[in-house]
């Protein structure tokens, strides 16, 4: 299964370089370097001990967070926000209401997120990603920020970190920008998808958060075979 994995990226970097508009400027360095992040990454967030103990605590928190919230909907929405459901059940899940239930924990972690903002506290460990995005893979300040930002917030949400440069970033930071995007889970809906899949995969949080920071790298590492960057960086940091 770990050749399988390894192989994986060599094929889909393969396929990407295909693809590319520019073959002949995709630097491998970087690609090398991106693949070699990858990897350390599984290995420190999957197997060292203190990762594994740090998503477990982040799973209790999570399963906190939606215990507040159903306590909240169902005082307001009663059955309809997760109370006792007045009938019996006879699909199992027939009860969850994605309006009354979801939606709910979607609003109270843009709001923390909002507080967390607010109290520079996701400014400084956005600041902490994009340093080591720059220094790794060779990123633009305004481009690592934004690539960095998508790994907490959503892809509406990240690029207004880096708003008073999206004009000036050339093509190809604005496609790894959109790319990481995609590839990234908003902590709202990361947060959404743990508390639906809390019940079937123990430890589920700390799955979604490891997938999400890998693929930060990893989109990175596409994009630039794909777009690969031909003119001088854009710079930039977050106040």
């Amino acid at each position: 299964m770990a050749l399988q994995s390894i192989a994986g990226l060599f094929f889909f970097s393969f396929l990407a370089w295909l693809i590319s508009e520019n073959r002949g400027q995709v630097r491998l360095k970087s690609v090398g370097i991106g693949i070699a992040i990858q990897l350390a990454l599984g290995v420190i967030l999957l197997k060292l001990p203190a990762f594994r103990d740090f998503f477990l605590v982040l799973n209790d928190v999570v399963l906190s967070l939606e215990e507040a919230t159903r306590a909240g909907t169902t005082f307001v929405f009663g059955y309809l926000g997760g109370g006792p459901l007045p009938f019996d059940e006879i699909f199992p899940g027939s009860g969850f209401i994605f309006a009354f239930r979801a939606m709910p924990l979607i609003l109270l972690m843009s709001a923390l997120s909002a507080l967390l903002f607010y109290w520079k506290i996701l400014p400084i460990v956005v600041r902490r990603f994009s340093w080591c995005l720059q220094k790794t893979m060779g990123l633009g300040g305004a481009e690592g920020l934004g690539v960095s930002a998508n790994i907490f917030v959503g892809m509406v949400e990240a690029p207004l970190f880096i708003r008073p440069y999206l004009s000036q970033m050339t093509r190809s930071e604005i496609f790894t920008l959109m790319t990481c995007g995609m590839a990234t889970i908003a902590g709202t809906v990361m947060v959404l998808y743990a508390s639906i899949l809390k019940g079937t995969l123990p430890g589920v949080m700390g799955h979604i958060l490891t997938a999400s920071v890998i693929s930060a790298p990893a989109a990175i590492t596409i994009s630039k075979i794909m777009v690969p960057e031909t003119r001088e960086l854009t710079s930039g940091q977050l106040s």
